[in-house]
């Protein structure tokens, strides 16, 4: 399932991704995208939203406890 991620960077810039979290490791979301994949620092990360419902119709959390 896919969620739209909302970044900023060093300079105050937003960046919008959309994609397929995969994993999280050293502080990083590991995100694949339609045409690759990107590794997003979490502390960077300033809102998110899942787009896609999950199997079962249900909503769930970006980072799985």
């Amino acid at each position: 399932m896919r969620f739209a991620i909302d970044t900023v960077d060093d300079s105050g810039n937003d960046r919008l991704y959309i994609g397929t979290p995969l994993h999280v490791s050293e502080d990083k979301l590991h995100l694949k995208l339609r045409d690759g994949e990107v590794k997003l620092d979490i502390r960077k990360i300033i809102d998110w939203f899942q787009i896609d419902l999950s199997e079962s119709g249900e909503r769930v959390e970006l980072f799985q406890r």
